[in-house]
């Protein structure tokens, strides 16, 4: 049950997100596209387990409203390591097992030719969540969590920099993921969010934000998505990615920033091990198409998930 990716870009005087990017819209805050997939809607196990995620992203293509390249902009990379902690209680609640989960990433930004801020930590995300594992859809085993995230805004800021790890903002993020087993090997996984983001009040006015001093990020619809094989016992493969859609353009201090709204969408293949019942790693890379308003690039993610 793995959590939101951090790559927080703030690009061209606007911060982006993990796969996020610079200029005219690129405000939206750091969301989990793709970190997580394989077997997504369970977990470990009753207990308090850790997940560490390292995911490279890279990007040299930005995209404006239209989807086409936007010329005379710098490569971005971005290093993060996300640390995950999370606690799954005996007690139940409609059925479900109660639920807790903390997330801080630390995060190096490099952006030839951009202002970066130095500073490596993000912002900190917290929330309950329910979780049932033995319910069953259609005759098959289905297990589902229902979550109800907060992201508070205690990462490194400063709007001199137009790279930031922090985003200067409150997250609102319900999601609910599901791994549905259609046979014993076959399974597919789905993690569905919604975003509501408060307002970054302090932000350096440039073309790409309508000249703005303060940015409210429109709200957003995404999920990641894996359809999973198990190859041998223990080990699965998958075709796993993600897709976003902003629903409302982002707001500046006079109002709508219109053709703000991002878009992405992205595949690659997936493996996931299981050591034993306490153990487990994955790795995955998946490459973007059909963006508009962002940077357009690829992401490797390596995971590695421990119960205590």
């Amino acid at each position: 049950m793995m959590k939101r990716g951090w790559f927080v870009l703030f690009v061209a005087v606007a911060f982006t997100a993990i796969s996020a990017a610079p200029s005219s819209a690129f405000n939206q805050p750091p969301l989990n596209l793709g970190l997580t997939d394989i077997l997504d809607g369970g977990v470990p196990g009753v207990g308090t387990f850790f997940t560490e995620y390292v995911q490279a992203y890279k990007s040299d293509e930005f995209k404006d409203k239209d989807g086409n390249d936007i010329p005379g902009l710098a490569d971005i990379g971005v290093l993060l390591s996300m640390n995950q902690l999370v606690h799954v209680y005996k007690h139940k609640l409609l059925g479900a097992h109660i639920g807790v989960d903390v997330l801080l990433p630390v995060v190096s930004i490099s952006g030839n030719g951009i202002p970066t801020n130095p500073g490596l930590l993000g912002d900190l995300t917290a929330g309950p969540f329910l979780q049932w594992l033995d319910t069953k859809l259609l005759g098959r085993p289905i297990v589902q969590r229902f979550e109800f995230d907060v992201t508070f805004p205690v990462g490194q800021y400063d709007k001199k920099y137009a790279l930031n790890p922090g985003s200067n903002l409150w997250v609102f993020e319900p999601y609910y993921a599901f791994t549905w087993f259609l046979t014993p090997k076959l399974s597919t996984s789905w993690r569905i969010h919604y975003t509501y983001s408060t307002k970054n009040d302090d932000v350096s006015p440039s073309p790409f934000n309508g000249f703005s001093t303060e940015v409210t990020p429109g709200q957003v619809f995404h999920f990641n998505y894996s359809f999973e094989y198990e190859f041998l016992k223990g080990f699965r493969g998958a075709i796993a990615g993600y897709y976003l859609k902003q629903l409302t353009n982002d707001e500046g201090s006079s109002g709508d920033i219109q053709d703000s709204k991002e878009q992405v969408f992205a595949f690659g293949p997936a493996i996931h091990y299981f050591f034993s019942d306490k153990f487990s790693a994955g790795f995955k890379t998946q490459w973007e198409s059909s963006t508009e308003n962002r940077t357009q690039g690829n992401r490797t993610t390596l995971r590695f998930t421990y119960l205590f």
